[in-house]
């Protein structure tokens, strides 16, 4: 009888552990996702430094080490520091490859406690964007091989992901293959230019309905041009002229809040005391910028829409939350017969044991917690306008409109470099007015 009792005691005593843990642990996701509304604050101050230090200051480690690489690697883009920014998107990527061999083992985790202990691996729109940044960190920096090394690893990359994803046609990676194509005319890869201009023509077809717009005219104009390289350019004088290619990172992409839904359980005693499931809810946030014009004196070019983030991270979301809810529903069904065996184990502990029962309904309610993890500083949406330019040095204007057509702001970029025959890639992101 006194083993009994002891074991009794002993099993409680670890269980009060485990549920006490559990909310330790738990009670650490309001300070990351605290953390993260201040980094994001800094960034649309334009304090990337400050920024940079409040994700350092989070320690972003093991389940949510991939957010501190894409959040760094992207805040370093926007600093300018092109190399350390492309060294934190390729550590994203190994971590992408390492997590895809470990996911079946971390799945069985979720199924028991809640999503937020599987490591964060990107969803599947976000693991091609981290290709176009990191292109575009190779072709703003002027180093074009490596971009068309960067184009023909993400074809590898975007079928796999496609594979993976067979009916999701906004995962075309369209923006992408139109940026690859512009990589390849500039390592004088006319050929594979042509081949991913023309797959960026048929992804942004394939996700016109997700993203809610469709070609951009410049791309056709780029598949015409190179289907058709001996027609005679429609003005003599540009045949000299350099291209600017300014890429506008609008608004901060949707961030996911929870939503809890939790019933009185009609047989308390027997199971926790209340039925709890939590799920993700898409959060869009505003964009401010509807358009921007670029110019240089007379000359001007309007921008157009190139990858529409807060459309195809909704897409993407509705398109996984049937297996997050079943997900949860396992969840509620493992933790219910967990708390029925608990308060089974304390029937016979007197206070002790009414205390762990009472611990029991609390452990399975708070550790309940749906996933709203995200890359939370990629763009709304993406924005680019091209400017043909004699070659020399040009002083550019940028104004950015909004939604009523009045101007939010214009800024300078001045000394800018255009060579004849070339592109030079210009990028700027707008979270608010300044």
């Amino acid at each position: 009888m006194f083993t009994t009792l002891t074991t009794n005691r002993y099993r409680l005593s670890r269980n009060l552990f485990v549920l006490l843990a559990t909310a330790l642990v738990l009670s650490g996701c309001a300070t990351y996702s605290v953390g993260v509304a201040t980094v994001e604050q800094k960034t649309s101050d334009r304090n990337v430094a400050g920024a940079l230090k409040s994700l350092d200051e989070l320690k972003l480690t093991g389940a949510d080490q991939m957010l501190y690489y894409l959040n760094k690697g992207t805040l370093l883009r926007l600093q300018g520091d092109y190399a350390a920014s492309n060294q934190q998107f390729d550590s994203a990527k190994r971590l992408m490859e390492s997590l895809s061999a470990i996911s079946v083992t971390e799945q069985a985790g979720s199924v028991a406690v809640n999503d937020t202990l599987k490591a964060y691996e990107g969803v599947g729109h976000e693991q091609l964007l981290v290709y176009a940044f990191e292109e575009l960190n190779y072709l703003q920096s002027g180093n074009i091989d490596e971009a068309a090394v960067e184009a023909r690893q993400f074809d590898i990359k975007q079928r796999l992901v496609a594979g993976k994803n067979p009916s999701a046609n906004y995962l075309s990676g369209a923006f992408v293959r139109y940026l690859n194509g512009m990589a390849y005319e500039e390592a004088g890869e006319s050929d594979s230019a042509r081949i991913d201009y023309s797959k960026a023509i048929e992804g942004y077809k394939a996700q016109s309905s997700a993203g809610g717009f469709g070609v951009p005219t410049a791309l056709k104009s780029d598949l015409d041009r190179l289907e058709n390289p001996h027609a005679v350019p429609r003005k003599s004088d540009t045949r000299n002229n350099g291209e600017v290619v300014f890429i506008l990172h609008n608004g901060l992409g949707p961030s996911l809040a929870e939503n809890i839904i939790r019933v009185p359980n009609p047989n308390p005693q027997h199971g926790t005391a209340l039925l709890s499931v939590a799920l993700p809810k898409f959060v869009q946030r505003p964009v401010s910028v509807a358009r921007f014009e670029l110019s240089e004196g007379s000359q001007s070019a309007s921008s157009e829409l190139v990858e529409n983030v807060n459309a195809i991270a909704k897409k993407s979301l509705d398109d996984r939350l049937p297996a997050i809810t079943a997900r949860a529903v396992a969840r509620l069904v493992v933790k219910d017969v967990a708390a029925k065996k608990i308060k089974k184990q304390s029937e016979d502990a007197g206070a002790a044991g009414m205390l762990i029962g009472m611990m029991s309904d609390v452990g399975a309610a708070v550790s309940e917690r749906a996933d709203t993890r995200s890359w939370s500083l990629l763009p709304g949406n993406i924005l680019l306008a091209r400017l043909s330019l004699p070659a020399g040095t040009h002083n550019l204007k940028v104004a950015f409109y909004g939604n009523n057509g009045s101007i939010l702001a214009t800024r300078d970029y001045n000394a800018v470099k255009v060579m004849a025959g070339h592109k030079a890639f210009v990028s700027d992101y707008y979270l608010k007015a300044n």
